[in-house]
């Protein structure tokens, strides 16, 4: 596999597609390097805005998206969508999108509640990337510490995506998606968090877009008209739907960015964002990037207990980490809005206080920075604790070993409607290395026709002297995802199945048993194994030759004269015999 990687080849991801830290580091490479670059996509409209300008391409899932994963080297995503696809020789970078003020990874109670695998799937695909990105060293802790890395893979570059806000004029760009007057216009950008998550998370959007218990849009667009200011909102994309309700009533003077809009100029609102002159956010890590820009922040959480509540946050007092004003109601939006305008900016000093908290570079050159990490790791060995340390769960390596005795057996009853995941039964086993005796007793369900027994999720057991009985009679069964040679059960693939037809359907009581070996621990067992193969496959081949010659004998005498001469004999001879 190794001699299909394009070492040049860079292949990136982001979502929603074309943005966040991934495009900050694609329009360093394009604009610096002689690399080649290819972007996965889910938007079609987003694919063929790409196509017409020439920009490498696929949809995610088709042929040569695929195609270019397999043989890039590098593989780039805002999160971890790559995790699963890398291999050993393939770098993957998360330049991840944001600093969490809010918990995630580990602490993360919304992931936990969605999936009862997603501690196990988050390891999975931490460990998979090779290089993380963060802003600064407080942010490489945090990160190291939520997503349980080693925190030598967090690299301190800052975020690729900031350097857009360097070397663009936000107000040029703005003025392609908006139809007002933004020369002489107070420019407020809202932006707040993502509620509608994995869990609802908050006060939800339902019909107030800042969640004020005082909202009137018809005074919020009373005082934005009195100061000649507009808010130009954008919502987390996974929250679009809620503003397009029909009772969801809004002032004249906000306007939305959805990303479609984004997408339709081929901007992210990293391209503009300079053109604002404060942010009104929640509990977003949009605002540590807006500090680059030291221009005043507004902290609305009118919701803050529950969210709180809800998700968490990293600190005890959130507010330690808000470098601006807090407010709760739309009164005291108006307040804090009347100060900025009239140049008031109470939290200057705060801003530049707790500035190094957040980020170590405050400059244009994080995507070279993290570029320069890339080739730098393609030119080491990693030293990544959570890939090393699989060789300590390996027999006789560590104590570690122990933990991976542990087996799930499912028993799946067939009642007239197949296999699924409400009739069946789960049991949590231990292996003994001392007394590695494995039995199960079970009471089947009325009228049961079929049972499947999957001894575990993974094949690496082999089962010896293994038997099933059905109310005390020994039962028939058949093997799938394995091999029975012998007294022995080889499951050699994941999701190992045995399937035990039911003759009698008022049977009451299934009882399995058997010795369960590890065949990670178990090399005189593979060795036998191997040699009994071995055999077989001697014999076949023994067998073959022998018919082969045998063929060849018949295709000789069919050949030969003598055999057309008395083939009329033989004719005649099965006349007779009829």
């Amino acid at each position: 596999m190794a001699n299909n990687i394009n070492n040049n080849l860079i292949v990136f991801e982001s979502d929603p597609d074309f943005s966040d830290n991934s495009r900050g580091l694609w329009e360093y490479i394009t604009n610096n390097t002689n690399y080649e670059t290819f972007w996965v996509i889910r938007n079609l409209q987003t694919l063929n805005l790409l196509q017409m300008q020439g920009i490498p391409c696929g949809m995610i899932n088709s042929e040569i998206s695929n195609k270019m994963i397999e043989n890039a080297k590098y593989l780039v995503s805002s999160s971890f969508e790559f995790a699963y696809n890398k291999r050993p020789e393939q770098i993957h970078i998360s330049a991840w999108h944001g600093f969490p003020l809010k918990l995630i990874g580990f602490f993360d109670s919304a992931a936990a509640a969605s999936d009862e695998n997603a501690y196990n799937n988050l390891k999975i695909i931490t460990t998979q990337s090779d290089i993380i990105t963060a802003t600064s060293r407080f942010n490489q802790l945090i990160l190291s510490g939520l997503l349980a890395v080693d925190p030598r893979k967090v690299k301190d570059t800052g975020f690729p995506r900031n350097d857009l806000m360097f070397k663009y004029d936000g107000k040029t760009l703005l003025k392609k998606l908006v139809n007002i007057n933004l020369e002489n216009s107070n420019l407020i950008l809202y932006l707040p968090t993502m509620r509608k998550g994995l869990k609802n998370e908050g006060d939800q959007f339902n019909n107030n877009i800042f969640n004020y218990p005082d909202y009137d849009p018809e005074k919020i667009d009373d005082f934005l008209e009195k100061n000649n200011a507009y808010i130009i909102a954008k919502l987390h994309f996974a929250d679009n739907t809620y503003y397009t309700k029909e009772n969801f009533k809004l002032p004249k003077r906000l306007i939305f960015l959805d990303t479609d809009l984004l997408n339709n100029q081929l901007l992210t609102i990293y391209h503009i964002m300079n053109a604002f002159d404060v942010l009104i956010t929640d509990y977003s890590s949009v605002y540590v990037d807006f500090l680059l820009l030291d221009k005043p922040i507004i902290f609305s959480c009118p919701d803050l207990s529950k969210y709180n509540k809800d998700r968490g946050f990293i600190v005890d007092n959130p507010k330690d980490l808000m470098p601006g004003s807090i407010i709760m109601n739309q009164n005291e939006l108006f307040t804090t809005l009347d100060d900025i305008f009239n140049g008031v900016d109470n939290y200057s000093k705060i801003r530049e206080e707790k500035f190094n908290l957040f980020h170590s570079h405050n400059d244009a050159n994080s995507s070279k920075r993290l570029f320069d990490e890339m080739i730098k790791f393609n030119n080491t060995t990693s030293n990544d604790a959570s890939k090393s340390i699989a060789n300590s769960f390996l027999p006789n390596m560590s104590p570690l070993y122990q933990y991976t005795l542990n087996g799930k057996a499912e028993f799946y009853f067939d009642m007239g409607n197949g296999f699924n995941e409400i009739d069946k039964s789960i049991i949590n086993y231990q292996i003994n290395k001392m007394d590695n005796y494995i039995s199960f007793e079970l009471e089947i369900p009325a009228d049961t026709k079929n049972i499947r027994f999957d001894p575990d999720i993974i094949g690496r057991w082999i089962l010896q002297d293994f038997v099933v009985t059905i109310d005390k009679i020994e039962a028939q069964y058949d093997v799938l995802n394995g091999n029975k040679i012998g007294n022995k059960i080889y499951l050699a693939e994941n999701d190992p199945q045995i399937l035990i037809p039911i003759k009698n359907v008022n049977c009451k009581e299934l009882k399995i048993g058997y010795y369960c070996l590890d065949s990670l621990n178990s090399t005189n067992e593979l060795v036998s194994l191997e040699t009994k193969l071995q055999n077989m496959y001697n014999e076949v081949t023994l067998l073959n030759k022998q018919l082969t010659n045998a063929n060849n004998t018949i295709l000789s005498m069919e050949n030969s004269k003598s055999w057309k001469i008395t083939k009329p004999l033989r004719s005649i001879s099965k006349i007779f015999k009829k």
